[in-house]
């Protein structure tokens, strides 16, 4: 596959027309003026105590413009990751930013009003019947608004942040998207890729080719390292001022809140990773030695092992594979997916200008959502379609719920995309008559998965603690960066990677570092993983009848607490580190398969 599409695949339209066209102008217009009068309203309204029914309509009209404006801002992220070189889509983005400015001056004003309110006018505030479902999401903005400044300061914060904070994630979106990786393969003509092409080929069979991706991919962030540290010293920077001038404590606290769990909750899920590390550092270790290597390189993590039919995946197949796997066992979901397929929300071709990296994205206006990815016929982007297309699910299965209940903490958005993904992956172990180099090769692919939430998220997690730690002193150099970054991988891969071979630039590279909406964009990706896992080992225990239940908890996953969620779904307690322990046993188990399996194979044949 080449990068020589044209366009998208995606179909936008029923989104908008197209960008710039009558519909989306009249519909910004609208949305700037309906946001005018709120800010009016806003600030005319008396004490909640002595308005009840006059905040509760006020309520109900911001969350219908919070919709409007999200259905915006999912349009224009589609827009622009689709073509990252689209100057109409960089401006409208700059401007996006100004409505979410303004949004944010709203969301002040009611900060302060529930600030100030009495806990008995607050209550009767919930009780009102047009809130009631939406107690959780009015609940949490209370407790937010415990962490702000005065009301003027937090409105010049949310205006500084178009041209301060928001300015510096569009700066490092627009050189991610504009980076071009210089490949120079051993035996092939030198030739020029997309920095998001790098992934797909760090997952190629040929060392050669992932020595090379690994070494161009270091050579272009090494070209633009002095400006993306700028990013991440001016985002992280802002947010430790900020928090400051806030009164948050810790700035874990606010990664925290966003994630709807508590610290001890955290605390149980790291005591239990980081203790069973080995397991996956282990698994590294013996893929080393399947490849015919001493250790494996950075670059060599998401190597396939060789199967007898090694070829490329065609687009078509691979949403075969998907929705054969999903009919298995949850027809509900191969349904959808081929809906999803049918009505053209998936964007997955190769593209120069196309931003690295996937997502899922959903407008609570329309009731969809859109799949970004980049396809290149591997057998992890098979996988990376199930994941997103779990995404897609949780967020079809809450399209008749209002949008504050929709809106749901990453924790939890994790669990339907792990899931899918995972049916994708049992069902393709099961196929009749699957060689031993085949099943060897799905339970690596499984396996890496593993790896990347019990070593790669915890290493992304110690990197950004000890970022956040350090620029509280200063600002940090591009040498500082690296070195963090390389202790960070030190301490979690231990021995399993090769020292001469690990990462430095990683740092520069991973987008999440650098989304100004949320800090600590990592650790939920494990929390959901294993708690994902736990779901799914009860759902093979009790089968279709746990679908349900699933369904349930998807779509209470906005209307209450993570623990809660957990209780009323499992009867677990997340604070309990024996139920983080179980999930990883399951991980285990596919080790001790791979390493059964690999014994019936020739090593000469695996090198």
């Amino acid at each position: 596959m080449t990068a020589s599409i044209a366009g998208p695949d995606w179909d936008l339209t029923p989104y908008f027309s197209a960008l710039g066209a009558d519909d989306y102008q009249v519909f910004r217009d609208d949305l700037l003026s309906d946001l005018d009068g709120l800010q009016r309203r806003v600030a005319d309204l008396p004490a909640v105590a002595d308005s009840v029914s006059g905040w509760a309509e006020f309520l109900s009209d911001l969350e219908a413009v919070m919709a409007r404006y999200r259905h915006l801002s999912s349009f224009l992220g589609c827009w622009t990751a689709a073509d990252a070189t689209d100057a109409l889509g960089q401006r409208e983005e700059a401007a996006l930013a100004k409505i979410g400015a303004a949004v944010e001056q709203v969301e002040v004003r009611v900060a302060a009003a529930f600030k100030g309110a009495e806990d008995d006018a607050f209550e009767a505030l919930l009780a009102t019947p047009s809130l009631e479902a939406v107690r959780y999401a009015l609940t949490r903005m209370r407790q937010a608004a415990a962490y702000t400044m005065a009301a003027p300061l937090e409105s010049l914060s949310a205006d500084l942040a178009v041209d301060g904070l928001g300015a510096w994630g569009r700066l490092y979106d627009r050189i991610s998207g504009n980076l071009k990786v210089s490949l120079e393969v051993p035996g092939e003509p030198a030739r020029e890729e997309p920095a998001s092409m790098v992934r797909s080929l760090l997952e190629d069979p040929e060392p050669r080719v992932r020595d090379a991706a690994f070494a161009g991919s270091a050579a272009a962030w090494r070209s633009v390292a002095e400006p993306v540290a700028a990013c991440l010293n001016a985002i992280a920077g802002t947010r430790l001022t900020l928090y400051e001038k806030r009164g948050v404590s810790h700035f874990l606290d606010p990664a925290l809140f966003d994630a709807g769990i508590r610290r001890e909750t955290l605390d149980a899920m790291w005591r239990a990773v980081r203790s069973r590390q080995h397991i996956a550092r282990r698994f590294l270790r013996h893929k080393a030695g399947l490849l015919g290597k001493r250790r494996l390189g950075f670059q060599d993590r998401m190597a396939p092992l060789p199967r007898d039919d090694a070829a490329r995946i065609p687009w078509d197949e691979a949403k075969a594979q998907v929705t054969t796997a999903f009919a298995a066992s949850y027809p509900a979901l191969r349904e959808f997916a081929e809906h999803a397929f049918g009505n053209r929300w998936v964007d997955y071709q190769p593209r120069a200008g196309k931003r690295p990296g996937g997502f899922c994205s959903s407008s609570s206006v329309l009731g969809q959502s859109r799949i970004f990815m980049t396809y290149h016929g591997a057998a992890g982007d098979v996988q990376t379609l199930a994941h997103e297309l779990g995404h897609a699910f949780h967020s079809w299965l809450m399209r008749d719920m209002r949008h504050w209940q929709r809106r749901y903490p990453m924790t939890l958005a994790e669990t339907a995309s792990t899931f899918a993904e995972k049916l994708v992956t049992d069902a393709a172990l099961e196929v009749p008559g699957l060689s031993s180099r085949d099943r060897a090769a799905m339970l690596d692919q499984r396996l890496q998965d593993a790896e990347a939430f019990l070593l790669d998220i915890p290493m992304r997690f110690d990197f950004e603690h000890e970022l956040y730690t350090r620029r509280a002193s200063g600002e940090l150099t591009v040498s500082d960066l690296q070195e963090m970054m390389l202790s960070a991988q030190r301490s979690n891969f231990g021995d399993a990677l090769d020292e001469d071979q690990l990462d430095p630039w990683f740092w520069a590279s991973k987008l999440h570092f650098y989304i100004t909406g949320i800090s600590f964009y990592n650790f939920p990706y494990t929390f959901g993983y294993l708690f994902s896992m736990g779901l799914f080992a009860r759902a093979k225990e009790e089968g279709r009848g746990f679908l349900p239940r699933y369904e349930a908890l998807l779509r209470e996953t906005g209307s209450a607490p993570a623990e809660t969620v957990a209780w009323d779904a499992l009867g677990v307690d997340l604070e309990d580190e024996g139920f983080w322990h179980s999930s990883i046993d399951m991980v285990e188990g596919d080790l001790d398969d791979l390493l059964a399996m690999t014994e019936l194979v020739d090593d000469t044949t695996l090198g």
